[in-house]
């Protein structure tokens, strides 16, 4: 399966982030809060979707926190592209994370 990558990005992102090991900066909290607006009216991440928030992150988001977001967003766009089955957990998690990404604090966002 192509996407299988996501289910353990997400989780890793996730435990670094309670840990505090992970915070997300003003460009990953913003491209997260965007990707979440975009799929507000259906609830669905999409190809197109992700693809144009990967583009708007260009190249400094595949540097910025390690390039750790890129990555889950590339592996998300996997998923969407090819679901298979279990798709609706590994997305729920990935929705669930980026959530959090996007409701950092403004003070992170000025990092």
């Amino acid at each position: 399966m192509p996407h299988e990558r996501l289910p353990a990005l997400s989780a890793a992102l996730t435990a670094d982030l309670d840990q505090g090991v992970w915070a997300p900066g003003p460009l990953e909290c913003t491209l997260a809060a965007r990707l979440l607006v975009a799929c507000a009216g259906d609830g669905q991440f999409t190809p197109v979707r992700l693809r144009e928030i990967l583009w708007e992150g260009n190249v400094a988001l595949s540097h910025t926190g390690g390039g750790r977001l890129a990555r889950l967003l590339a592996a998300l766009h996997e998923a969407t592209a090819r679901p298979g089955p279990g798709a609706d957990v590994e997305l729920a998690a990935a929705a669930r994370l980026l959530e959090r990404v996007a409701q950092e604090p403004e003070s992170a966002r000025g990092r």
